[in-house]
């Protein structure tokens, strides 16, 4: 999944918060918030290469769920019905955990956005799940699939 090791990816996620930082992307976070997102480099409770972990374990297991619009996102990328398990199976496979961008809009629990080119959609991708439930039995929920709508900053 990852070429680089845990400390590498860590460092990568801790200078691209430091950037975000510069550029006011945490301008909505909580002093508490910032803190964690500047310290560790993500936030919540599991590391995004972990978090991409569970939620291919949970779409595996037929545990993950989907918003309307990751549904409507799949279609638009010609997936439907059980293609859309397999689909986003793929693209689990192939998300860079180094691609994990902290979520500008906070929600509780706060999200795990990627944006990376996928050659499975055969372009850039949006690619974002929530993990909510307690660290030994966490559940996923997929938000959204789709092209970035804003330049990466």
């Amino acid at each position: 999944m990852s070429a680089l090791s845990p400390k590498e990816l860590r460092e990568c996620w801790i200078a691209n918060a430091q950037r975000l930082d510069r550029l006011g992307h945490f301008a909505q976070y909580s002093p508490k918030q910032r803190a964690e997102v500047l310290r560790k480099g993500y936030l919540g409770l599991w590391a995004p290469d972990h978090g991409i972990k569970i939620a291919r374990r949970d779409v595996a297991l037929g545990y993950a769920l989907r918003t309307p619009k990751f549904v409507d996102n799949m279609r638009d990328f010609k997936g439907v019905g059980a293609e859309v398990r397999e689909k986003t199976l793929s693209i689990l496979d192939e998300v860079p955990p180094g691609s994990y961008e902290p979520p500008y809009e906070l929600e509780e629990p706060p999200g795990y956005p990627f944006i990376f080119h996928s050659n499975i959609l055969g372009c850039v991708v949006y690619f974002k799940f929530q993990i909510a439930g307690i660290a030994k039995s966490p559940r996923v929920l997929f938000w959204s699939c789709h092209p970035p709508l804003l330049q990466r900053k």
